[in-house]
């Protein structure tokens, strides 16, 4: 006889998400060639990011947990998104672009990207619903290439097509 074993998943506390989208922010806002559309945006699609990790559970646990209504992570998100600047540029402060000064140690971009992958990863096993699944992985790929843009554009390669 096989022993099904089951995980429980849960939700991913609102708080998290914000830190995650002020973290993509600043990342993304610190960069010369910088993403307008997903700086604007980023935030808002973590919150429905964790609009449908709250709705999986409920759907799967076949319970109703309304999703966090808490507007006031404004300044966690701030405190966040100059992080993830500082993490873009190693730690130093700009001013319009212009790196000035060091002002704290802080996570290198590949720590950086690893540690948001495994968040990325933790979430997504939280959400078993498809779609939103599938949602939630397509925020989680673009802020990955958003992530490692400049590594892959080091590179010359298959652009549209696939030749070895």
């Amino acid at each position: 006889m096989v022993k099904k074993v089951t995980m429980s998943s849960f939700i991913v506390s609102k708080r998290e998400f914000i830190k995650a989208a002020g973290l993509m922010c600043g990342y993304e806002s610190a960069k010369r060639d910088s993403h307008k559309w997903f700086i604007d945006n980023v935030r808002k699609e973590f919150e429905h990011a964790y609009a449908l990790n709250v709705a999986s559970i409920n759907e799967q646990y076949d319970r109703y947990e309304a999703p966090e209504q808490n507007d006031s992570y404004d300044e966690l998100f701030e405190t966040y998104r100059k992080k993830g600047a500082l993490i873009y540029n190693d730690g130093y402060a700009s001013n319009g672009g212009v790196l000035y000064e060091k002002v704290e140690d802080v996570m290198d971009k590949r720590t950086f990207g690893f540690s948001m992958w495994n968040f990325f990863s933790s979430v997504l096993y939280q959400i078993e619903n498809d779609a939103a699944h599938r949602a939630v992985a397509a925020l989680f790929y673009t802020c990955l290439s958003k992530l490692y843009q400049d590594k892959i554009r080091g590179i010359d390669g298959w652009w549209g097509e696939v030749e070895l």
